[in-house]
């Protein structure tokens, strides 16, 4: 579990700082299920450097990801 709060963080600190101006765009199906798989734990280091960019654009994208986190429905 140490190991995946680690990555966890780690992917966290990748993200720049919040500037205004983010997208609110409703996520794609494509994308939210790739969003759930990053929540479990389930994405390539690879597949996360290719998502990085849509959560750090897109406030709909994070706020997903923080419902997955949570175990929201």
């Amino acid at each position: 579990m140490e190991n995946e709060i680690e990555i966890l963080a780690s992917f966290l600190d990748s993200f720049e700082p919040e500037v205004s101006g983010r997208s609110s765009a409703p996520v794609s199906d494509e994308d939210a299920a790739t969003i759930a798989k990053l929540a479990a734990g389930e994405l390539s280091e690879a597949d996360r450097a290719r998502l990085t960019p849509l959560l750090a654009s897109n406030e709909q994208a994070m706020q997903q990801l923080v419902a997955a986190l949570r175990g929201d429905r």
